[in-house]
C-alpha cells in the first residue's frame, strides 16, 4: 500500500462527490481504515512486494509486467531465468518502466521477478 492510494481513498471520501452531498458514513470508514493500515504497515516495516513472470524467446525482447504497477521507475528488482532443463539464463535489462521491464534471453526460457519500491512509503 502506497500514500498515493491513501489519499486517493481520502480524497473520494471526501471531495470527490457530487456538490452538496454529505460525506457518506461508509466512505469515510473506509478512508480511516485505509488510514490505520498504512501506519500499521509503515510501524511494521514491511515492505511490500510485487511480482512478475514471462515466458521469453530466445533473442526477442520481452516485457515482464508486474503484477501491481509502481508510482514511477524508482524500484529496485531481483530477477532469475530458467531454461526447460533448469539451467540458469543470462537475463539482459533493456528498459524499465513502472508497470514491466523489458529484457533479452539468449535462450527460450520462463523468467521470475520480484521488485519493491524506493519509496513505498512516500
Amino acid at each position: 500500500m502506497t500514500h498515493a492510494e491513501v489519499l486517493a481513498v481520502i480524497q473520494a471520501a471526501l471531495s470527490q462527490r457530487p456538490a452538496g452531498q454529505k460525506v457518506l458514513v461508509s466512505a469515510h470508514e473506509a478512508a480511516e481504515i485505509k488510514i490505520l493500515d498504512y501506519i500499521e504497515q509503515v510501524i511494521a516495516g514491511i515492505p511490500v512486494l510485487t511480482e512478475g513472470q514471462v515466458n521469453t524467446i530466445a533473442g526477442v525482447q520481452s516485457n515482464l509486467s508486474w503484477a501491481n504497477a509502481f508510482p514511477n521507475s524508482r524500484y529496485t528488482f531481483t530477477i532469475n531465468g530458467f531454461d526447460a532443463t533448469g539451467a540458469p539464463v543470462e537475463i539482459n535489462l533493456i528498459d524499465k518502466y513502472p508497470g514491466y521491464i523489458t529484457i533479452k534471453t539468449f535462450v527460450a526460457s520462463t523468467v521470475h521477478a520480484i521488485a519493491i519500491s524506493h519509496n513505498q512509503f512516500i
